[in-house]
């Protein structure tokens, strides 16, 4: 869920040297577009559908290139393909279009909630991951730290 897909892009940010807002918009945007499309407007059958493909990832990358320079679409496509990745436990359908994909209607918001909250194993994983990625980024950019005394 959006703590796993948090933390990742942290972390790919501290480790991959991946600028920060690209990193974590473009790890996100594959849920923010899916999610929203299936169970906001109700135009899609899945929450894993245009977002999650090598296509959105590709046209993404490319708009991101045009809006804000190669080092943005870079960071951009690092943090989207963490959330591909990431999401591989479940169905992911990298080549969609271009591959026929069977889409099992997703849930609707509330019983994702649900399902999660009580997944604790989940829970404890993600949260985790999430206070493991804040404490490297946070120690990183010096947040915290006492200036030195002089």
């Amino acid at each position: 869920m959006l703590f796993g897909h948090i933390a990742v892009s942290l972390l790919q940010h501290r480790y991959l040297k991946a600028d920060l807002a690209p990193v974590v918009a473009g790890g996100l945007l594959p849920d923010v577009l899916d999610k929203t499309m299936c169970q906001v407007l109700h135009v899609t059958p899945s929450g894993r559908m245009w977002g999650h493909t090598l296509l959105g990832l590709a046209v993404s990358s490319l708009i991101v290139d045009i809006a804000c320079g190669p080092r943005s679409a870079r960071a951009w496509a690092i943090g989207y393909v963490g959330h591909l990745v990431a999401d591989t436990g479940r169905q992911v359908p990298w080549l969609y279009p271009f591959v026929d994909y069977e889409f099992k209607p997703s849930p609707g918001l509330r019983e994702i909630l649900r399902r999660f909250a009580e997944d604790h194993r989940e829970i404890v994983v993600e949260s985790g991951l999430l206070a493991w990625a804040l404490f490297w980024t946070l120690n990183r950019t010096g947040f915290g730290r006492r200036k030195a005394e002089g």
